[in-house]
């Protein structure tokens, strides 16, 4: 492989990575802003 070319992949490969970092962050961001309720367990005992 060229050198070129390897240097071209490692760009890619922390690209990739650093999209992928922005959208787990974006993903708790939202998560965190708004909550999920509670959901019963069915068969679980009443309160």
């Amino acid at each position: 492989m060229a050198e070129g070319k390897r240097s071209r992949f490692w760009i890619w490969i922390v690209v990739a990575i650093g999209l992928h970092l922005a959208a787990w962050a974006a993903w708790l961001t939202l998560a965190s802003r708004h909550p999920v309720a509670e959901v019963p367990v069915a068969g679980s005992p009443a309160r």
